[in-house]
């Protein structure tokens, strides 16, 4: 089978499918190690995915740096921490680094890994996927598989030839993001600050660097007008309590932006291929949910994808759809509701007042955030009438 996309999804999938036995090409257009735009705070829920995977002592090598929760300020300046309990911890690491620890991983169980090969287009036969059509500098390269899995990102080759993956009508938020050396107040928590049109994350870094990331419309981005790094400069004062603490510190490199953020998949699967990461669609950064729900859906991808192949049903897919589903339902509604908070300050304020008074009900948001609290939970009446009146 093929993999398109080499990132955390993809990799992932690979590793899981070749332990199972299989047969796996991955390709990726770029060459590794690579940057990716992100906010490289990871939740605690992806600690027991890495594990099963196999590779949580590869991350931990790492040196990563270990999150105890989240500092969420509101746009009046409210502050309040929550922290992740029962002994559980998010971490942060460069994408550059995790991103190439992963797909070595791939690589060394025995998967194929061809770097810097472009995936042009589907081979389909019958309406139903049997390939890709690879470039890697000497002319197209057919490459037929019994199972093709798109884990190449927002811009999927794979899932927009099959006309799965769209632009939400809506949302169309931008990300930029900078690292800084230097930075004062970088702690063991991460920091969400909202307010000025959208939201300016701060997540601490191995070796005391800080990524600054911030989220705003589409037509904020406008006044970019071809200087990114003048842009990110200036919009940062958005946020003082963020762009105090960057008076002394280092831009180390240009900063990147990538958007519109949020997509829409109409389906996870077609005959023949299967959609992971990005590629399945995307919300929001918000709850910083992108690396472990990237682990999660390449997990269940690998399942379903070895049950069908070795039923000799490739092209019977759908339980995927139904199993992704129910894995990221709950955590989807979770952010379109921080959404609305968040385009509202007056509840923004309140509902910060309300968790500075309540550490108990921060502690369980952020639990919900981090992954390793159901996301259901967030629904129950009691914790949304103790949030409205506590």
């Amino acid at each position: 089978m093929v993999v398109v996309g080499g990132g955390p999804a993809g990799s992932a999938t690979a590793l899981h499918l070749r332990r199972k036995g299989h047969d796996v090409v991955l390709v990726d257009e770029a060459r590794f190690p690579r940057d990716k735009v992100c906010g490289e705070a990871v939740s605690p829920g992806a600690w027991p995915l890495l594990e099963e995977l196999g590779t949580g002592s590869l991350v931990r090598a790492l040196r990563p740096r270990p999150i105890a929760g989240m500092v969420l300020t509101s746009p009046g300046g409210t502050s309040f921490r929550g922290c992740y309990r029962d002994g559980q911890a998010g971490f942060s690491v460069r994408r550059d680094v995790l991103d190439l620890a992963l797909l070595g991983a791939a690589r060394e169980a025995g998967v194929e890994v061809r770097e810097g090969v472009r995936a042009a287009r589907l081979l389909e036969d019958g309406g139903r996927v049997c390939g890709v059509v690879i470039e890697n500098g000497r002319g197209p390269e057919p490459l037929r598989a019994r199972l093709v899995v798109g884990a190449d990102g927002r811009r999927s080759m794979v899932a927009r030839r099959l006309g799965l993956l769209r632009e939400h009508r809506s949302l169309a938020r931008f990300a930029v993001r900078g690292h800084w050396d230097g930075m004062q107040g970088l702690s063991g928590f991460g920091e969400m600050h909202v307010g000025a049109g959208g939201y300016c994350g701060v997540a601490p870094l191995p070796a005391g660097i800080g990524n600054v990331a911030f989220v705003l419309d589409r037509r904020d981005m406008g006044r970019a007008a071809g200087d990114l790094e003048g842009f990110y400069r200036r919009s940062l004062r958005r946020w003082p309590a963020v762009a105090e603490r960057l008076e002394a510190a280092r831009l180390v490199a240009a900063p990147r932006a990538i958007g519109p953020l949020a997509l829409v998949a109409r389906r996870v699967s077609a005959p023949g291929a299967l959609l992971v990461g990005d590629s399945a669609g995307f919300y929001d950064p918000f709850t910083g949910e992108g690396v472990t729900l990237a682990l999660r859906s390449a997990g269940l991808a690998a399942f379903v994808a070895d049950r069908a192949l070795r039923s000799g049903r490739p092209a019977d897919l759908t339980e995927y759809d139904r199993l992704r589903h129910a894995a990221t339902r709950d955590k989807f509604r979770l952010n379109r509701l921080f959404q609305r908070i968040v385009a509202w300050p007056a509840l923004s304020d309140a509902v910060a007042r309300r968790l500075a008074r309540r550490p108990d009900l921060a502690d369980r948001l952020v639990g919900i955030a981090g992954d390793f609290v159901p996301a259901r939970s967030a629904f129950a009446l009691g914790f949304l009438y103790d949030l409205v009146t506590g």
